[in-house]
């Protein structure tokens, strides 16, 4: 005889909640809780039979109803916490009903058997449901938030533990999280337990203490303080410890890095963490410690050159992580019970660790694109369905592009501008963000994939962008235009000028990010000059500077200043007036303007304005204004405004350049540039100021 052991069980498990619901019934509940306790575990089914059935409230009830047992109260409270390790749907269901603020009231009543329920239960519910983990932060009856409670709580048994370990990793979120930690002296009560018996308690306390500390000098400085803790992690990253041990502590002395308070220079750093992060990467490791040790590895290294070095040559890191591009599609389970495409995962890890490494060193680039195969994997997974996949292709791709000789080469034979077209028209932020960043430097002069990037619609696309309202998408888009239009053709100057239109420029000017106004006014620098495409690039800015203005037809300034309208110069000129303003922004206006002093037409405009000169020549005021910065585009100003023109009179071709001396001279600026010539400081200056002082004698 075949016996249906659901229906059975679904009996049994009815009768017990009719039991359960009923008042009249109160000496059976007991025995019809720990039934339905044994019904449920492991069985989703039941679980949501009982969520649907309405005793979820009758428990939250009993806990809070004071005449109830803490016998009774401590099995309610099982049943709970069993449910809380159901599915997402099951624990929204008991966020619903209020199970956490109604468990962490109950927390101010102490019994052992009954605390370590209740914080069991919310260890199930915080780490699937994190608008639960407000509740935390809230200010309970005392007035005061829970944290200080649980903290208390800590010395009573492993298990509180353990509980508050998870429980507050999985609660710290945000910057104010990990304050309030902080201020609820959490780094100095979680140090001793770093050095439990029981793992089960070290390893909670080590993701906490990586939680609080990401992103957070002032937690980390807090940290390096307590004494021997550093050395603590030191030695929980030791070989004789588990690797996931290993790296959880790598992962903090990472974060202190990070956040100042490790410099990299310390041994703590260059050696153990790198070396320790550099061991999880090898073939021999599961796959999920390779790709958070290559994950936090590229964290690591991502803004120092020599840790960047030292990583390229510790133990075969490039050949390791190239390994990681070949593994196929491998779904696996994870350590938090979700599967995971680990294929794309190690791609992933791969390509972050390669873009911290080739960031800055053009050595370090060459060895990473030589892997066989690598720019054509970079080109596959920028296709990839995996988002997170596509940004770290992106990541390493915007490292290579920076790279004259990668960009002239490998990374145009593969044209891989083609896909980053495309990806500007992603819905993905980050995506669209990053693919920005790469065109920014495959736009410049020097690149063969420009002219093929302005074929399409880059340019459309660029200034649709300079009005978007995220900050990091204008700038930047105004950063991609500032390197379209250096050493540019007229016709593409025009063309910039036409599809970004002189209003879009203008707000770009005037935009509240600083950083946005001096790409914009770079922008106008690049417009107002008669360098051509093909002239020689050079970076120092004296050379700029000089280079600007000596090549050329310099009617293109004319016609470049009538382009953009007298509106878009009074907006250089308002900055100028700006005294407030950081000095490299006020740096570029002031080329901007030196720049435009060198169109002919343009210097007998300027020449009637006095009081726009005056604003100008105010920063060779070393006391006021000491930075060389501003004083060389001042200087170049008055040579560019005194020196003949193409426009002279053939019967008196210096007859404009002296009027336009004997104005300077008039306001003074004669006298101020043998000022500054004599002044001990200015050396640097003494062959520009004595260029300029030619045109007065």
């Amino acid at each position: 005889m075949d016996i249906d052991f659901e229906s059975k069980i679904s009996h049994s498990h009815n009768s017990s909640i009719t039991v359960l619901l009923n008042d009249n019934h109160s000496t059976a509940w007991m025995d019809a809780l720990v039934a339905v306790k044994n019904d449920i575990i492991g069985s989703n089914k039941e679980k949501m039979l009982i969520l649907q059935s309405g005793l979820v409230t009758r428990l939250l009830n009993w806990i809070e109803d004071d005449s109830i047992s803490y016998d009774l109260k401590t099995e309610a409270i099982i049943v709970l916490g069993s449910l809380g390790k159901g599915n997402s749907e099951m624990i929204r269901i008991l966020i619903q009903e209020k199970t956490v603020p109604i468990l962490l009231k109950s927390l101010t009543n102490f019994n052992l058997r009954y605390t370590e329920a209740i914080l069991r239960c919310l260890r199930s519910i915080f780490p699937v449901n994190t608008e639960s983990l407000l509740y935390i932060y809230e200010e309970n009856q005392f007035g005061r938030t829970y944290i200080p409670h649980l903290l208390g709580l800590l010395k009573y048994s492993v298990t509180c533990q353990e509980c508050i370990a998870i429980i507050f990793e999985k609660c710290c979120k945000t910057t104010q999280h990990q304050l309030e930690l902080l201020d609820s002296h959490t780094v100095d009560l979680f140090a001793p337990l770093l050095l439990s018996d029981f793992y089960k308690v070290q390893m909670p306390t080590l993701r906490c203490f990586a939680s609080m500390c990401f992103k957070n000098p002032t937690v980390c400085s807090a940290v390096v303080s307590v004494p021997n803790l550093v050395q603590v992690f030191v030695e929980l990253m030791g070989r004789n410890k588990p690797s996931e041990m290993q790296l959880a502590a790598a992962k903090i002395l990472t974060y202190l890095h990070r956040g100042g308070a490790l410099e990299a220079s310390d041994p703590v750093i260059s050696r153990k963490t790198l070396g320790t992060l550099v061991r999880m990467c090898k073939k021999d490791r599961p796959l999920e410690e390779n790709v958070k040790g290559a994950e936090t590895l590229a964290y690591l290294i991502e803004v120092d050159p020599d840790l960047q070095m030292i990583a390229s040559i510790t133990d075969h890191l490039i050949s390791t992580l190239s390994n990681y591009l070949h593994y196929k599609d491998v779904k696996k389970v994870s350590t938090d019970k979700k599967e995971v495409d680990w294929g794309s995962e190690m791609r992933r890890a791969a390509f972050l660790a390669f873009a911290a490494l080739s960031a800055n060193d053009e050595e370090i680039r060459d060895k990473v694109i030589q892997r066989e195969g690598l720019v054509d994997q970079i080109m596959t997974c920028m296709l990839s369905p995996n988002q997170a996949e596509v940004a770290a292709s992106l990541r390493c791709l915007q490292s290579l592009t920076r790279s004259v000789h990668q960009i002239r080469t490998v990374l145009h034979d593969n044209a891989v501008w083609k896909p980053l077209l495309g990806m500007l028209q992603s819905t993905n932020h980050e995506i669209m963000v990053l693919a920005m960043t790469c065109l920014c430097n495959l736009v410049l002069e020097f690149s063969p994939s420009k002219e093929s990037l302005l074929q399409g619609a880059a340019v459309d696309l660029l200034a649709e962008y300079c009005q978007n309202s995220d900050n990091t998408v204008r700038l930047n888009a105004i950063w991609a235009i500032m390197s379209l239009t250096y050493c540019s053709s007229e016709s593409l100057r025009m063309r910039i000028i036409e599809t970004m239109r002189t209003d879009c420029l203008i707000q770009r000017i005037e935009d509240p990010v600083m950083i946005i106004r001096q790409k914009a006014l770079a922008v106008v620098r690049n417009l107002l000059t008669s360098a051509n495409e093909g002239d020689e690039r050079d970076i120092s800015p004296l050379s700029r500077i000089r280079s600007e203005r000596r090549n050329g037809d310099k009617t293109i300034i004319d016609r470049m200043v009538k382009a953009l309208g007298s509106e878009v110069i009074d907006a250089v000129f308002r900055l100028v007036r700006d005294q407030n303003s950081p000095v490299y922004v006020l740096e570029q206006a002031l080329c901007a303007l030196s720049n435009m002093a060198d169109g002919p037409s343009c210097k007998a405009h300027i020449i009637g304005k006095t009081e726009d000169i005056q604003c100008i020549i105010k920063y060779l005021d070393t006391e006021n204004y000491s930075e060389l910065s501003l004083q060389l585009p001042v200087i170049q100003f008055i040579t560019n405004l005194i020196e003949s023109s193409e426009d002279e009179s053939a019967c008196f071709p210096n007859a404009g350049a002296y009027q336009r001396m004997l104005v300077l001279k008039t306001i003074g600026v004669q006298r101020i540039l043998e000022d500054l010539r004599d002044k001990p400081d200015a050396s640097l200056l003494y062959q520009n100021i004595t260029n300029a002082l030619k045109h007065f004698h």
